[in-house]
């Protein structure tokens, strides 16, 4: 064979050599792909194993299970700062007060009262295990009170067999997924020396039996 006949024939060798050149990059592609997905579903997998294992530490850590001794009394009791023996609330605003009032209505729906003043007010209502399950501020006070019941699904549907036909009940009815809970009331301080009014007006909200 001529040189000439070999140099005609680089061109093909160049050009068969490409489809595999690029097939190799393809599958060495396709295997990093497969090693990172696979890889990605292991750490996913245990990641959902500790989750598991972790939610009854969690379950036993949320507010209404670290604070279900206090506001027992009938009244919402001070959680900022923290009683002694106590943690923290994690989402505390340092320009606010916070008190709590625990409850568990087994023993019946609970009523909850609260007088507003010029400082923003607001309350929350946390089912045992974690969550919200209602919040108010003080912009639906009605003559200067925030007031409302708490109640199992199964108590309200009781009180309203007990309702007169006809006529429909004025009392904010909030609806609580589990027995136990908390009522969070929270009040912004906006100065420093306001914080005394704060005090008060967050530990008088009241929270007893409904008749």
């Amino acid at each position: 064979m001529s040189a000439a006949d070999n140099i005609g024939a680089l061109p093909t060798i160049a050009g068969q050599s490409r489809p595999r050149r690029w097939l190799s990059r393809l599958g060495s592609g396709l295997l990093r792909l497969v090693l990172l997905t696979l890889a990605g579903l292991v750490l996913a997998g245990i990641v959902h194993i500790v989750t598991v294992l972790r939610v009854p530490a969690l379950a036993s850590g949320d507010a209404a299970t670290v604070y279900a001794a206090l506001g027992m009394n009938g009244r919402a009791e001070l959680v900022t700062p923290p009683p002694a023996g106590l943690p923290a609330m994690l989402d505390t605003d340092p320009n606010s007060v916070a008190a709590v009032c625990s409850y568990d209505l087994a023993a019946g729906p609970l009523r909850v009262v609260a007088r507003t003043s010029s400082l923003p007010l607001g309350l929350t209502v946390h089912r045992r295990g974690g969550g919200v399950a209602y919040a108010i501020t003080d912009r639906a006070a009605i003559r200067g009170n925030l007031e409302f019941v708490v109640m199992t699904q199964e108590q309200l549907d009781e009180r309203l067999a007990n309702d007169e036909e006809g006529e429909t009940s004025r009392e904010l009815r909030v609806i609580s997924p589990s027995l136990q809970g908390l009522v969070v009331a929270r009040v912004i301080v906006r100065r420093s020396f306001d914080r005394s009014e704060a005090e008060a007006l967050a530990t008088g909200v009241a929270c007893s039996l409904a008749d």
